[in-house]
């Protein structure tokens, strides 16, 4: 397993945990056992317990009283749950915190768009990419909490495993870049509006990617597409 400094041992495992879900090494459905899983990975079971409860709130595994761990199946139902509820509640929470911010959160979102521009690894852009997004939203850690806050943060953290297999595309990465400086100007010139109209697009750029990639040939789901006509986009799969 490649070692990064920077990472505990808890968050090594358990992104190697992620790279196999996404290469397909742990297929959908499938029983995982932790005892072989340690046995691979030359690491002692506490540290794989604590990698595996954060990957099942993250939605990776699921377990089950009588059948243990599987890996969770990635339905196209589910895509289109969240991605609904993140067009609801993501640019609104962007639209209000575009208005309310401080100049530290400003310069906070700045640095993080010039860190991004750098083109990383997209291991890093994963960590960037969450620091910026729950900065645009007012979902940091440096900003007291609120309903808005805290469940617009829910819905992002969800979609954290579709949006990985978004990002196995380089030109992906370069296209949530170029977003993040747009999102990042209007943001930070307090223009909720634009901000809110700015993030809808982004959102649903990137989720009917990840869309066409998992679930190919799908048809429109009736209530992703009605979110994405109150900013004139029309779904297109």
């Amino acid at each position: 397993m490649q070692s990064f400094d920077t990472r505990t041992l808890v968050e090594r495992i358990a992104d190697e945990l992620r790279s196999q879900v996404i290469d397909g090494r742990l297929e959908p459905g499938r029983r995982v056992r932790q005892e072989d899983i340690a046995g691979r990975l030359g690491v002692s079971r506490t540290p794989l317990r604590e990698a595996f409860r954060q990957l099942e709130s993250e939605g990776w595994f699921t377990s089950h009283p009588r059948q243990g761990v599987l890996v969770s199946a990635m339905s196209y139902e589910e895509v289109c749950e969240i991605a609904a509820a993140r067009m609801v509640l993501e640019p609104a929470a962007a639209r209000v915190a575009a208005v309310v911010h401080d100049d530290e959160a400003a310069g906070r979102l700045r640095e993080l768009v010039e860190q991004t521009s750098a083109t990383p690894e997209v291991h890093d852009f994963d960590g960037l990419n969450r620091a910026f997004h729950l900065e645009v939203y007012g979902a940091t850690d440096h900003t007291p909490p609120n309903e808005l806050s805290r469940t617009t943060r829910h819905y992002w953290e969800r979609f954290t495993r579709y949006r990985r297999y978004y990002w196995r595309a380089e030109e992906h990465v370069s296209l949530s870049a170029e977003y993040h400086a747009r999102i990042a100007d209007l943001w930070c010139a307090r223009d909720g509006a634009a901000t809110e109209a700015e993030v809808a697009r982004h959102i649903i750029s990137a989720i009917t990617d990840q869309i066409r990639v998992l679930h190919p040939g799908s048809t429109p789901d009736p209530a992703l597409a009605a979110v994405c006509r109150r900013y004139d986009i029309e779904l297109r799969l």
